[in-house]
């Protein structure tokens, strides 16, 4: 089945009584709620997969009775897909969506239509445009982390890197996303500001490529610049890429010779970290992500819109070892002491 046609309903968590007592202590309506999720990957391992853990645990702490449905495009640069997602959503009529998008300007058509059909947006992943967005007056909140800043301190991480390696004019091969994605720009950006932050170091890009966000492309791409150029690290604008990349390293016989650089923290990625397989990855906690943006819409359900946070802004750790990860990652996401256990025996 096309995942784009897929959206899937659950069990709803039922409620008693004419009234629910939520877990904030607020009076819930007796009614079912619609709640839809909308985003460029639902993968239980990947960002969104993980927010959505944790935008539903909370609505089921707070005893919510409500209807859910979900869907994602075939990839996250499948743009129209994720266009034909929202109007379908939008046809649904649902009270909430929580909405990861592809593209914040190719998006906004059907953004545009789930305003229209009354239903409060919460947006995560992306920052509010200055100017602001044509569906304003139905976001509750925009849940998200400066995309720049996760390139700089991955950037940034790399330059420490190689001059530790007595490296003072680093080779660098930069794989990005989408041409189309505001993200890849963002992240891209912010990774080669941050190399250049090092005025000691004078980093070479000498190969780049657009490999989409995808592991087979990233996988391609990598193996193409391992047999057409000398580099030292190679810089991974997301967790799929940066897995994928240090697949094909190791499968060159070349772990150890290369960097690389992720961004995001995946739990494929986070694994990768944990054995010295990939360098570092500046992360977000997703988990806390899909809780904010679930305390944003209790908090409107029961008549406190005015106590919404407009913007919340995730932390950025840099991970670069099983310490890192120990400290910034939650345990019920990923449990590096336990993987390293079963992992290495």
């Amino acid at each position: 089945m096309d995942r784009r046609d897929f959206i899937r309903t659950t069990g709803a968590v039922v409620a008693t009584g004419a009234m629910v007592s939520s877990a904030l202590g607020q009076t819930l309506p007796d009614r079912r709620i619609r709640v839809g999720f909308a985003a460029h990957s639902i993968d239980l391992q990947a960002l969104f997969g993980q927010l959505r853990e944790g935008f539903r645990g909370t609505l089921d702490e707070a005893g919510l009775d409500y209807e859910y449905v979900e869907a994602a495009p075939n990839t996250s640069s499948d743009h129209a897909g994720m266009l034909s997602i929202l109007e379908n959503m939008a046809a649904q009529q649902p009270d909430y969506v929580l909405v990861g998008p592809t593209s914040l300007e190719l998006n906004e058509p059907g953004l545009r239509l789930i305003a229209e059909s009354g239903a409060k947006l919460l947006m995560t992943d992306y920052v509010r445009p200055e100017e602001g967005v044509s569906y304003d007056d139905a976001v509750l909140n925009w849940v998200v982390y400066s995309h720049e800043e996760m390139g700089f301190k991955a950037g940034e991480w790399l330059g420490d890197q190689m001059r530790a390696k007595g490296i003072r004019n680093p080779k660098v091969v930069m794989l990005w996303g989408p041409a189309a994605s505001e993200i890849s720009v963002q992240r891209g950006e912010g990774a080669i500001a941050g190399m250049n932050s090092h005025d000691d170091l004078d980093f070479e890009i000498v190969y780049e490529a657009n490999a989409d966000f995808d592991r087979r492309l990233a996988y391609d791409e990598t193996e193409r610049a391992i047999a057409a150029y000398d580099f030292d690290a190679i810089m991974c604008l997301n967790s799929y890429m940066s897995v994928s990349a240090s697949n094909a390293i190791a499968a060159n016989n070349r772990s150890g010779d290369i960097v690389v650089c992720g961004m995001g923290g995946t739990i494929d990625e986070l694994q990768g970290i944990a054995l010295g397989e990939i360098g570092v990855a500046p992360f977000r906690d997703p988990r806390s992500m899909g809780r904010a943006s679930a305390q944003a819409l209790l908090a409107h359900l029961t008549g406190r819109e005015s106590e919404i946070e407009r913007t919340v802004y995730a932390e950025i750790p840099v991970l670069e070892n099983a310490y890192r990860i120990r400290k910034s990652v939650p345990r019920e996401m990923f449990d590096v002491a336990d993987f390293l256990n079963d992992h290495l025996g």
